[in-house]
């Protein structure tokens, strides 16, 4: 926020930065206790309908958490027998069914406060599946309870629900390996083979699940990737709704993603050379490019989206999915060289490389950000869609589009990256119109308007020149764009074009009372964000920020101009 602030020239960002923090971190927690109360089951006509509408409409149905055959199976003896002793896995399964089919059904209908009455409606059914947690962790139990509480996480990701599946998800995996499904069944457990592929396919879904929180949340998984030894399984079980391309192609991004994290995130990893860095940047970057031309031709994420050819069993939000994990993960890669707060060189002397990479690394991310910003028209903002898919990405892609604009603010490009900006701030305000004002996030519009002011006066600057400036440059300012284009980078440096500025107006300003000081905003601890909390606001931020505190970081600040 000191970065931004002193860039834009105004206490701006960090009040709008403080009021998103505390919206989305304030959501990870529940506002209130469970209610004691037990809604009772929806009647068979409404009960079937939910159950309908989860396995034909929800999202996470291709992963096949829940088998629909024996789930329908039991649903039926439920209504047909009374007086019968509940069990709590089965209790929990079919209140999160119901919870999600829900909020699908209600969320769709032509009214006001649609929005606002299905997540009320659903939560109750939710609070249901929650009051038995404990049971489900400490009783005994069969793969039931791992179902349901796979299935729960899964409904925590719902547009407008507390943020739960971290969590969730954690007690599902610790579940799930309690019972050995992180190992391949040997002969002498005498298992027959669909009962070996499904136990298959529940841990790789743990498992994707499970990594794609930790990187979205910014924090450490509990998965140790040497400890399985679980194999991918190759056949679907009849009945099953599982989409085997797209889940392979999951697993296999998934097991990508935790590469990056340990390779490139790590404590471990920030305490290597910038050599060895850099050379498992470009490893793992090699990997996710083969990913990616590995894809099936019907869900490759190349834009524009092609919808006319998805065969059965495919949904667009399958394509946005593989293409937001793809672009994503690029940027979880190259944040690490790129983020101006953490990249003042890796050396005090940084070698040819290290320039050279952070300069590619500048440009990776934000046409990585250009990428997943570009697919946000294809989101139809629906309440029972995943807060990754309506809310994540699109930010992930707008914020290190900003910080691009506000480091090169003379480049061609910026007139059009704000309007993309534009597109996101769109997309949010959609949100809150879809959510009868539930959902806002006023954000998304003021960095952009701080980042169109930003980009006008960068140029008043150039045009004008010095005696015409209203206010100071930047801490490193782009002097001579159009020689960017002739000589790149190295030529910028050997005419001295990219600078500190040190001129006294800049430091007068930041040096009064009247303006911005991030000390006058008490740090961190004055906007109420609690270490749990914090890493969950732009996980790649967070985990990048243990490279300054090794060493690796020098003192010099390398602001490389990457070349268009």
């Amino acid at each position: 926020m000191k970065w931004v602030s002193e860039r834009v020239g105004a206490s701006d960002f960090a009040a709008s930065a403080s009021t998103l923090s505390l919206d989305v971190t304030r959501n990870l927690k529940m506002d209130r206790k469970i209610s004691q109360q037990r809604v009772p089951d929806p009647d068979p006509a409404t009960a079937w309908r939910y159950t309908q509408a989860y396995f034909e409409e929800s999202l996470d149905k291709v992963f096949g958490v829940v088998h629909r055959p024996m789930f329908e199976a039991r649903l039926q003896a439920h209504f047909q027998q009374e007086n019968i002793e509940e069990d709590s896995a089965w209790y929990a399964l079919r209140n999160t069914v119901y919870a999600s089919g829900c909020k699908i059904v209600h969320t769709k209908e032509d009214r006001p406060n649609a929005f606002v009455e299905a997540q009320e409606k659903a939560w109750s059914y939710f609070e249901n599946a929650l009051s038995v947690h404990t049971d489900l962790i400490y009783m005994r139990t069969g793969l039931s309870a791992v179902q349901a509480l796979l299935a729960m996480a899964f409904y925590t990701e719902g547009l407008g629900n507390p943020a739960l599946e971290y969590m969730l998800v954690s007690n599902t995996l610790r579940l799930a390996q309690s019972k050995g499904l992180h190992r391949q069944p040997v002969e002498t457990w005498n298992m027959r083979e669909p009962e070996i592929q499904h136990r298959n396919w529940l841990f790789w879904a743990i498992y994707a699940y499970e990594k794609h929180i930790a990187y979205r949340s910014g924090r450490p998984s509990a998965i140790d990737d040497d400890d399985i030894s679980s194999e991918i399984p190759t056949a679907v079980l009849a009945g099953s709704a599982i989409n085997f391309d797209f889940f392979i192609c999951v697993i296999k991004h998934a097991q990508i993603g935790s590469s990056i994290a340990r390779e490139l995130c790590s404590v471990k990893a920030s305490k290597q050379t910038p050599d060895v860095i850099i050379q498992k940047a470009h490893e793992v970057e090699r990997r996710l490019r083969e990913w990616k031309d590995s894809i099936p031709p019907h869900l490759r994420p190349d834009l524009p989206f092609n919808q006319a050819y998805l065969p059965p069993g495919t949904h667009l939000y399958h394509i946005i999915y593989l293409h937001f994990a793809f672009y994503g993960s690029l940027i979880a890669i190259h944040s690490v060289f790129t983020y101006p707060w953490n990249v003042n060189g890796f050396t005090r002397n940084p070698t040819p490389a290290v320039r050279e990479q952070i300069n590619t690394s500048t440009q990776t991310v934000v046409d990585a950000s250009r990428k997943i910003i570009l697919a946000t028209k294809y989101i139809d903002a629906n309440g029972s869609w995943p807060t990754w898919l309506t809310f994540f990405y699109p930010l992930l892609g707008l914020i290190n589009l900003f910080i691009y604009v506000l480091k090169f603010p003379n480049q061609p490009s910026a007139p059009a990256d704000i309007a993309l900006m534009d597109v996101v701030a769109g997309h949010f305000g959609f949100l809150e119109f879809a959510s009868n004002s539930k959902i806002a996030f006023p954000f998304t519009g003021e960095i952009t308007s701080l980042a169109r002011a930003t980009v006008k006066k960068a140029r008043e600057r150039v045009v004008g020149g010095p005696e015409q400036q209203m206010d100071p440059p930047a801490p490193m300012t782009l002097m001579a764009e159009p020689q960017l284009q002739q000589g790149g980078v190295e030529s910028l440096y050997s005419m001295g074009e990219v600078r500190p500025n040190t001129s006294s107006s800049h430091n007068e300003m930041f040096n009064q009372p009247d303006n911005f000081s991030f000390l006058q905003f008490g740090g961190l601890d004055s906007m109420d964000i609690g270490l749990e909390n914090w890493p969950s606001f732009l996980p790649s931020f967070s985990r990048v920020s243990s490279m300054a505190m090794n060493g690796l970081l020098g003192d010099e600040e390398l602001d490389f101009i990457p070349m268009n």
